[in-house]
C-alpha cells in the first residue's frame, strides 16, 4: 500500500450495501504496487510476470525500430546530405513520444474503484458488488482477474502495456497507438526511400558489424514496421468506433451485435474532448501532459 494512503476501517460497511460483511481495508490490491518517485510522482505498477515479459518485449520493438531506424537507415543517408533533417528530427519526435507514452500508459492508475464509506456521501444505489473483492463498484466498471481489482470504466487488460486500460489512462493509451502508428510507418518510408530512392552510402564504414549485416536488419524492419502500422491503424480505428458510440471492448465482446437504438452515439469533439480531458486539442497528444477529468466517474454508473 502507498504510504500514507488513509485506511478505511475493516468494520467498515459499505453505503447502500446492506449485506453486513466488511469492506476491504486496503486500497490497492496485492497485486499492485503504487511508489511515489520525484519527478515521476505516483506510478502503479501490476506484479504480473507475463505482462512484464509482454512490457518488456514492447520496450524491445521500440529499441529495435528506433535503433535501426536512425543508426541503419537514416543517419548514413543524412550523412551523406541525402536524408532531410527535418525527416530524421520528426523521426525522432515520434520515438520519444511513442515511448513516452508507453511509459505513461504502464504506469498510470487505470481508474481502481476506490473505497467509499458512509462519510463520503456518494450516491450508490445504483451501483452492484463485486463478487470477486467484495468492493461496491458502478455498472461500467468491471474485475481485472490480472490486477485483481475493479477498474472504472474498464476497457480491456492489454498485456502490452502490462496494465489496465481505464477511464484514468485511456486518453495515455489512445497516445501509444498514435505515435506508434506514426512511427512505424515513418520506419517503412524511410525503408521505402532507401530500397528505391536513395543512392547507395558512401560514408559508410563497411567494417562496421551493423552496416556489413544491414540488410538483414533493414529486412527485419520491413516486417515490424509493416506489422505495427497495420496493428495500430487497426487499433485506432477500433478506438474511434467505440469513443463515438461510448462502449468499451469489454461491453463489445458481451454484446457484439448491440441495439443501435439504445447506442448513444457523440460526435468526435466531445468524445476526444471527454477522453483527453479538454484543455486546447494541440496538447491531446503530449504524453506529459495531465489529464483534466471532465465529470467525475462515479457518473458513469448506468450502462450503455
Amino acid at each position: 500500500m502507498y504510504e500514507g494512503e488513509s485506511i478505511v476501517s475493516p468494520t467498515t460497511i459499505v453505503s447502500g450495501l446492506g449485506l453486513g460483511k466488511p469492506a476491504p481495508s486496503s486500497e490497492y490490491s496485492s497485486n499492485i504496487i503504487v511508489k511515489n518517485f520525484p519527478l515521476l510522482g505516483r506510478l502503479h505498477f501490476v506484479k504480473d510476470k507475463n505482462g512484464i515479459l509482454c512490457l518488456a518485449f514492447t520496450f524491445s520493438y521500440w529499441v529495435y525500430g528506433t535503433w535501426c531506424g536512425l543508426w541503419v537507415v537514416l543517419l548514413p543517408h543524412l550523412r551523406d546530405g541525402q536524408a532531410s533533417e527535418p525527416f530524421v528530427a520528426l523521426y525522432i519526435l515520434c520515438s520519444v513520444m511513442c515511448v513516452c507514452a508507453l511509459f505513461k500508459a504502464s504506469t498510470l492508475n487505470p481508474g481502481r474503484v476506490p473505497l467509499i464509506s458512509e462519510t463520503d456521501n456518494i450516491d450508490t444505489s445504483d451501483w452492484e458488488m463485486c463478487e470477486k473483492c467484495q468492493r461496491k463498484r458502478p455498472k461500467r466498471a468491471h474485475h481485472c482477474r490480472r490486477c485483481q481489482q475493479c477498474v472504472l470504466r474498464m476497457d480491456h487488460h492489454c498485456p502490452w502495456i502490462n496494465n489496465c486500460v481505464g477511464e484514468e489512462n485511456h486518453y495515455a493509451f489512445m497516445q501509444l497507438i498514435f505515435w506508434a502508428f506514426c512511427l512505424s510507418w515513418m520506419a517503412f518510408w524511410a525503408l521505402m526511400l532507401h530500397y528505391w530512392y536513395y543512392p547507395a552510402c558512401i560514408t559508410c564504414d563497411k567494417t562496421v558489424f551493423y552496416i556489413k549485416h544491414s540488410i538483414w536488419f533493414k529486412y527485419l524492419l520491413v516486417l515490424m514496421s509493416l506489422a505495427m502500422g497495420i496493428f495500430m491503424g487497426t487499433g485506432l480505428i477500433d478506438l474511434h468506433q467505440n469513443l463515438n458510440w461510448d462502449r468499451t471492448t469489454l461491453e463489445n465482446m458481451k454484446d457484439p451485435n448491440p441495439d443501435i437504438e439504445k447506442i448513444s452515439i457523440r460526435s468526435e469533439w466531445s468524445a476526444y474532448h471527454e477522453l483527453c480531458g479538454g484543455g486546447s486539442m494541440v496538447f491531446w497528444l503530449l504524453p506529459c501532459r495531465s489529464r483534466r477529468v471532465i465529470r467525475p466517474s462515479y457518473f458513469y454508473s448506468s450502462s450503455v
